[in-house]
């Protein structure tokens, strides 16, 4: 029994042994079918014609396979050489009053000047080259208050650069450098953006952390358009129809173009919400339209030179609407009109709605908000207006406002100082228009820690009256280095003395 056993074990094994030679035999000979030398041989043989892989051995020296040039490598191929990288260095003034010089300013009156403190602050932007003269466009916020600006082309040419406009409101600035044969971008049309197409950020994110003046690509979409931020409640800024995008936006982005993938500049990065201080695909970026609105305001007088309408409104609620029988609840409401303005020469009243501006819905105070900010001196605004029902049509013509006088001139200490005109006065509900007026002041000068504000209208400088501008000057201009000056003011209707050392 157990030799049989052992035979039928011995049978098995052989059986399985010889299986293998076998099946060992037929992988080689497939491997023989698929050699080399067969391949040859089938091709010689066949019609079938073979085609080889491409390899970058293929390619000649230095070049790029068609394929991988997309419309993004394309568009910031285009736009790159005209990014430039701003290093800002910003001389900020801290003001600040001791305990001795609050008491003295409480207890008897006395003004005294609040002591002055410079701390320099260094900080890195993005800008566009927009033509050959060299301008460049970047957010006002990466400029403000720039005592020294370094722009640095991506080709490593390093230029000084100057602020030649800015505007808060819109958060725009134009800085300009001297250079030839400089490369531009050409700006598109915000007004045709598709929610979903390309959307390119270049700019140059942590500055030059990196020791690289090549800026940096990200790519996204377009994620939405006419998107209006909330203000705080101590923003200057109005963002409004502002485009949000996906691509990628850093620190240092800021200012830097948003673009298409034509290679055309759609917006100017501006900024990003974010919980962890880093992109999380939801950056805003300003309308290039708006920014063409402003750009010549910018470039030849150094601000936007606004209009003034003077209207007050305010929103329609659901119950101001009932307890008035309005028609609707769109649209604004005029709550009050001033005097001998173009609003009220153009026939506008009290309680009339405004419900479009140039055939353009408004929908809330915000919307009224930007109209205003658009506003330019002499440039008609068409209103559509609902009176007791029935819709009428009026042509206001804004006058120039006393915030951006482009007639006012500068004094030797900081101060933009203008001639009051009956414009001005019923702006400022000025009952007498002797003296002059403070258009503004130079954030850099002297007179930026006096403690003068914009509006204000001097009256007097120490003994001697002021009528106009030119009794103004004549004062100035023969004051010396170390002269103490007292001023007389008049202030939203006070009168106040102002004592100040040159």
């Amino acid at each position: 029994m157990t030799k049989k056993i052992l035979l039928v074990l011995f049978i098995l094994i052989l059986g399985f042994t010889s299986g293998i030679v076998v099946s060992g035999q037929f992988l080689g000979s497939s491997d023989r079918i698929v050699s080399k030398n067969s391949m040859e041989n089938v091709g010689a043989q066949s019609p079938v014609n073979i085609i080889p892989i491409a390899s970058e051995n293929t390619l000649p020296p230095n070049s790029v396979d068609d394929t991988r040039r997309n419309a993004i490598v394309r568009a910031a191929e285009k736009v790159s050489p005209a990014v430039v990288s701003l290093s800002v260095t910003q001389e900020r003034v801290l003001q600040q009053r001791s305990m001795l010089d609050r008491f003295y300013s409480d207890f008897w009156g006395w003004y005294i000047p609040p002591r002055k403190y410079i701390q320099k602050v260094q900080s890195l932007g993005s800008g566009v080259i927009i033509n050959t003269d060299g301008y460049i466009l970047t957010n006002a916020h990466v400029v403000e208050d720039a005592k020294t600006i370094r722009v640095t082309l991506p080709r490593g040419d390093v230029y000084d650069g100057e602020v030649v406009g800015a505007d808060k409101t819109y958060d725009l600035a134009v800085v300009k450098i001297e250079g030839d044969k400089l490369p531009y971008a050409e700006l598109g049309d915000s007004d045709k953006l598709i929610i979903g197409e390309w959307a390119i950020a270049i700019g140059n994110p942590f500055g030059f952390l990196l020791e690289d003046t090549e800026p940096t690509v990200t790519a996204g979409v377009i994620s939405a358009i006419h998107r209006d931020i909330k203000r705080d409640p101590n923003q200057v800024q109005i963002f409004k129809d502002m485009i949000q995008t996906d691509a990628a936006i850093n620190p240092g982005n800021s200012g830097g173009p948003l673009v298409n993938s034509l290679g055309q500049v759609i917006g100017i990065n501006t900024f990003i919400f974010t919980s962890s201080k880093g992109s999380e695909g939801i950056g805003f970026a300003i309308p290039i339209n708006r920014a063409k609105a402003i750009l010549s305001d910018l470039i030849e007088h150094g601000e936007v030179v606004k209009g003034w309408i003077g209207v007050y409104v305010q929103n329609i609620t659901p119950l101001l609407a009932q307890s008035l029988d309005l028609p609707t609840t769109k649209g604004v409401i005029i709550a009050g009109i001033d005097d001998s303005s173009p609003a009220q020469q153009a026939g506008l009243h009290r309680g009339d709605i405004i419900a479009q501006v140039d055939g353009e819905d408004i929908r809330d105070d915000n919307d009224w908000d930007e109209v205003e900010s658009l506003a330019r001196p002499n440039k008609p605004i068409k209103l559509t207006i609902i009176r007791k029902g029935k819709q009428l049509n009026f042509t206001v013509k804004p006058v120039e406002s006393v915030s951006a006088l482009s007639t006012a001139k500068r004094d030797k200490f900081g101060l933009y100082i203008a001639d009051i005109t009956s414009a001005i006065a019923r702006q400022l509900k000025i009952q007498s228009p002797s003296g002059v007026v403070v258009a503004k002041i130079d954030s850099h000068s002297e007179a930026s820690s006096w403690g003068i504000e914009p509006g204000d209208i001097i009256l007097q400088i120490g003994r001697l009256n002021i009528s106009n501008s030119k009794d103004y000057f004549d004062i100035v201009d023969n004051v010396q280095k170390g002269d103490r000056l007292t001023f007389i003011i008049e202030r939203n209707g006070g009168i106040f003395y102002m004592t100040v050392k040159y």
